[in-house]
């Protein structure tokens, strides 16, 4: 597709895209704090959790729907109107006094992310293809780590200043909003008939490989996202209470994902998609089990390092691998159960790992967790050959059928 002021569009792409990751994870050091402040309340420390992954919840239970939706009316019309609710619900921690209005603003704002995200992402897969898609899919995964490192710095700064500050922040969307309005267009409709035509019907897709990205992706976020849920917890527990250091900790983390995210280019021209998602899950394992060893905040950051550099390749890779896998037609429904696959797995990130905390501890967690990657690690290995042999034949197909992915 043909863009004018491309450099512009992906530019605006990447900031949209950024509002996903600050999302979630820029609350994270107020979470102690809040969880104080509304002491009172019943189960305060739980539903201040859920602060944070309530949005997940609702992208998982809205996404499906807004894929079908961009499918059918377009893209830019829905980016627009996310952008706006976007900031009308991130921001209801500045003024609302109580928790449960708060998380009636969170849930707002995860309608808003899934329209925003499930858009941006189509809007790649239509403007770009090629080498040219690969590599913009790793600046963005290095984009978003850093723009995760700029809101969470932020908002481990303003939360030592008032836990109420860092909601401040998701106005952000409205500086995106002018910028997506002037230069992103609305992609032309395909209307290419051998789509239809791999089989039988007209929404044809690798049923077995989409479904498998959507597990793992489902797995990663749900043990990655005890990071910015738990951490703050289990820092607290060694006596490091300072929102900043929290800050820093999820800091050193997304930094490190900036690392491996901009190297993914070339990553991918030497690696298969398994075999990026065994480094990746390697490499998050032995942070994960660092963590739960740490007696101090030193060995924290060596964890941070590690979780970070197996994160940053698991943002872009099964985007990519299901880009190269969807047929046009029904990208945004298949990208929707992408986005759905993601934020399920951070709104169980609290659910799961906190009864393991409350009957043994939070390092028992990150432990479990440490050890269930290494063990995936070791299974993407061993079923590379087959998976990797299922993903060429369904690109030969599509190659037969005139059909470019």
């Amino acid at each position: 597709m043909l863009l004018k002021n491309k450099n512009i569009v992906k530019l605006v792409l990447l900031l949209a895209s950024s509002l996903t990751v600050m999302s979630g994870a820029t609350i994270a050091p107020s979470l102690p704090k809040m969880s104080e402040v509304f002491a009172n309340t019943p189960h305060a420390d739980f539903l201040s959790k859920l602060v944070l992954t309530l949005p997940a919840l609702m992208i998982a239970l809205v996404s499906p729907l807004v894929g079908i939706m961009i499918d059918k009316f377009g893209r830019l019309q829905l980016l627009f109107i996310s952008l706006i609710i976007y900031a009308l619900g991130g921001t209801t921690g500045l003024y609302f006094s109580d928790l449960y209005s708060i998380l009636a603003g969170r849930a707002l704002l995860g309608v808003a992310v899934a329209g925003v995200m499930t858009s941006a992402t189509t809007l790649i897969a239509d403007y770009l293809e090629g080498e040219e898609r690969n590599r913009f899919m790793g600046i963005q995964g290095a984009f978003m780590a850093f723009g995760g490192m700029v809101f969470v710095g932020s908002g481990g700064a303003l939360a030592d200043l008032n836990w109420r500050f860092p909601f401040a922040l998701y106005f952000f969307s409205l500086v995106v909003l002018p910028l997506a309005y002037t230069y992103l267009v609305e992609p032309v409709k395909t209307t290419d008939k051998n789509i239809g035509q791999i089989n039988s019907g007209p929404a044809v897709y690798p049923k077995f490989l989409i479904g498998f990205i959507y597990i793992i992706t489902f797995l990663s976020m749900l043990l990655f996202y005890m990071i910015p849920v738990q951490l703050p917890f289990l820092l607290k527990s060694l006596n490091i209470e300072k929102s900043s250091l929290v800050g820093l900790a999820i800091v050193v983390s997304t930094m490190m994902g900036a690392v491996t995210s901009a190297s993914y280019q070339q990553l991918k021209k030497r690696l298969s998609y398994m075999q990026i998602y065994a480094i990746a899950f390697g490499l998050l394992g032995i942070g994960f089990s660092l963590v739960s060893l740490a007696q101090g905040y030193v060995i924290i950051l060596v964890g941070m390092v590690f979780s970070g550099l197996g994160m940053g390749l698991l943002m872009p890779n099964p985007s990519l691998w299901l880009m190269s896998l969807a047929p046009a037609k029904i990208r945004g429904r298949l990208i929707g159960g992408l986005t759905m696959a993601v934020f399920i797995g951070q709104f169980f990130a609290p659910v799961i790992s906190e009864p393991i905390a409350l009957r043994w501890s939070l390092s028992t967690a990150f432990g479990a967790g440490g050890l269930l990657m290494l063990t995936l690690a070791v299974g993407f290995v061993l079923s590379n050959r087959n998976l990797m042999s299922r993903d060429k034949k369904w690109k030969q197909q599509l190659k037969k059928d005139g059909v470019v992915s």
